[in-house]
């Protein structure tokens, strides 16, 4: 059996941790719940990485990893275990789609303003929010290719218009409202508004 996209995602990360904001197992969690959510049939792994890490009954797989090992040496064993469970020849083949998934930045968008953020993002941070959509916007690739350019657009288009609001060219948008929103809450809160305005004639 072919291994499925996911496993060059993954590859690419250990190989570049740069992939990832705050490079850390928590974020290769928000990267994989991003990928799941275009395509639902890698959920299987969540479980299956719980039961390879031991740790507290109510954490996941990527939160037990960063407290046995900390940020890089976590986020190493996460990606070998990874990998080793997609590459496993015996595993079933997941089919994704027919049907188009949701547009992550409008759920994100929809859960903020009726101030319950954490029905879509599991820590209500900047680098968790990036790191969901790289994922998301990575599965679309795979899976959606023809709609994939549609998804990536409209955020592209923020950051240029954010790299203008601040006055910082070239930077991506998600290091702009860390340096000038910090890291949590609020700046997510910030990063549902600034979308708002952006789009404001």
């Amino acid at each position: 059996m072919t291994p499925p996209p996911l496993t060059i995602h993954l590859k690419r990360i250990a190989s570049q941790h740069a992939v990832l904001e705050n490079p850390s197992p928590i974020h290769l969690g928000a990267f994989f719940y991003g990928y799941v959510w275009v395509a639902p049939g890698f959920s299987w792994l969540d479980s299956a990485l719980d039961a390879q890490f031991a740790g507290p009954a109510q954490a996941r797989a990527w939160t037990r990893a960063y407290l046995s090992y900390g940020s890089e040496l976590g986020l190493k064993r996460l990606l070998e275990a990874a990998l080793a469970l997609l590459e496993d020849p015996a595993r079933p083949a997941v089919v994704v789609g027919p049907n188009t998934p949701a547009i992550f930045i409008d759920e994100v968008l929809a859960a903020v303003h009726a101030k319950r953020p954490a029905m879509v993002l599991g820590e209500t941070t900047i680098p968790w929010l990036y790191n969901f959509g790289v994922g998301a916007q990575a599965a679309t690739d795979d899976y959606f290719a023809e709609i994939a350019p549609q998804r990536r657009a409209p955020l592209l288009r923020f950051e240029a218009w954010l790299q203008s609001y601040y006055d910082a060219p070239g930077v991506p948008w998600q290091r702009i409202l860390r340096a000038f929103e910090g890291p949590g809450y609020h700046a997510v809160y910030r990063f549902a508004s600034l979308w708002d305005e952006h789009l404001r004639p």
